[in-house]
């Protein structure tokens, strides 16, 4: 019996975030902050992680993001979502700038109407909040608090051990 190779699948260099790499710090602090968000708020919000978004402003993945609770359809899913979360969390990872983590912030998610972005920095152990008007709201320690949903989470159980 011959066996023919098979191609390894190629994958598009049209879609950046599609190539984007991850690291352990950044898949903790993804789960963690999954955890942490679905213990207090599971009643109140479905979170989910790496959801394909599609916007009018553009197609994007962030690592979480958080949308008002609504009853599961197993039977039907969704591959893109076009629905617009709440709040989206992006983690830096080692491979991205800064800068091209809040274009897609001011160009993709601010336009699409969600309300809230956090950017977690996992090096300086910094979470900030942006809101569509270009505020700030950056957290060093104590208690994180998102000005439009309401969630709250500390600083210290992100960044634990």
């Amino acid at each position: 019996m011959r066996m023919e190779a098979v191609a390894e699948p190629q994958l598009s260099s049209q879609d950046p975030e599609e190539e984007k790499m991850s690291s352990r710090n950044h898949s903790k602090l993804q789960s963690r902050l999954a955890f942490l968000l679905l213990l207090a708020y599971q009643k109140q919000y479905d979170v989910f992680t790496e959801l394909d978004l599609e916007f009018a402003s553009g197609k994007t993945r962030p690592d979480l993001c958080i949308f008002p609770k609504r009853t599961s359809d197993w039977l039907t899913d969704e591959i893109v979502v076009q629905d617009v979360p709440l709040t989206t969390l992006e983690i830096l990872s080692p491979e991205q700038s800064m800068n091209s983590l809040l274009e897609r912030i001011y160009k993709k998610h601010f336009p699409a109407g969600v309300k809230t972005v956090w950017l977690i920095v996992p090096a300086l152990q910094i979470v900030s909040i942006f809101l569509p008007n270009r505020k700030q709201i950056n957290f060093t320690e104590g208690t994180i608090t998102d000005p439009e949903t309401g969630i709250q989470l500390q600083l210290a159980e992100i960044f634990e051990g």
